[in-house]
């Protein structure tokens, strides 16, 4: 009796796998226009890897060294993008403003954030004592988010 119950249990485990991968494999893809439209949008894209956040479809990729992250909704509209940049990349007014306001501060890394808001950069700056998270936008309004204390 055993055996049979454990075969049985074995396929039934098998087909409700199988289902649950091909409704997620439907539900999770992105749409091939999406897919073709991002290619023309960015030829030289490297890297490029398609996954799915909640109710998203995100495309990981490399464009000019740079990594990019866009999330698009279900029906291929653009949601926000992350890029990651170098402090010499950077738009001027938004480094003038952060290195006046935070002189001696080494900026260490930058995030340019594009949403239907428009874009804003964070970006981590330390000095010997502390590590600053800031916000900057394009017209060069600076405000500090956090600051931490370096351990001693």
């Amino acid at each position: 009796m055993k055996p049979n119950f454990f075969n049985h249990s074995k396929k039934l485990l098998l087909v409700a796998a199988l289902a649950i991968f091909s409704l997620s494999r439907v539900t999770a893809a992105a749409s091939e226009e999406l897919i073709r439209v991002f290619n023309h949008t960015f030829p030289d894209a490297r890297y490029v890897r398609w996954t799915e956040d909640h109710e998203y479809n995100v495309v990981s990729f490399t464009l000019n060294e740079n990594q990019c992250k866009i999330w698009y909704n279900r029906e291929g509209a653009f949601v926000y993008s992350l890029k990651y940049l170098r402090e010499n990349e950077l738009p001027l007014k938004p480094l003038l403003a952060v290195k006046k306001k935070y002189k001696g501060k080494q900026i260490v890394g930058v995030v340019e954030l594009t949403n239907g808001n428009g874009v804003t950069y964070e970006l981590i700056l330390n000095d010997d004592k502390k590590w600053y998270v800031v916000q900057a936008d394009a017209l060069g309004y600076v405000y500090t988010r956090y600051a931490f204390n370096k351990p001693a």
